[in-house]
């Protein structure tokens, strides 16, 4: 599997808008099959893990949410300088 790479220009507006709705997205999906069947039996500890694993557009989302935190942050660090 190849690896896609996108680049996106936001303003810090949207940035934080998207932020929010990435970590809702996020929220609903995993609350979604956190307690459903398939990981009825997975410890705890590693369900959210054995979830990603399976479902690998959540992981799409948590790195898409971890980078664009980080833009955020960097861009705010760069502010108060």
């Amino acid at each position: 599997m190849s690896n896609i790479t996108i680049q996106l220009t936001l303003d810090e507006q949207q940035a934080k808008q998207y932020l929010q709705w990435l970590a809702g997205q996020y929220t609903h999906a995993m609350s979604e099959v956190w307690y459903c069947d398939r990981y009825r039996n997975v410890p705890a500890g590693q369900r959210g893990r054995k979830v990603l694993e399976d479902l690998p557009h959540l992981r799409g989302i948590c790195r898409t949410h971890k980078a664009l935190e980080a833009q955020l942050k960097a861009a705010s660090t760069e502010r108060v300088r």
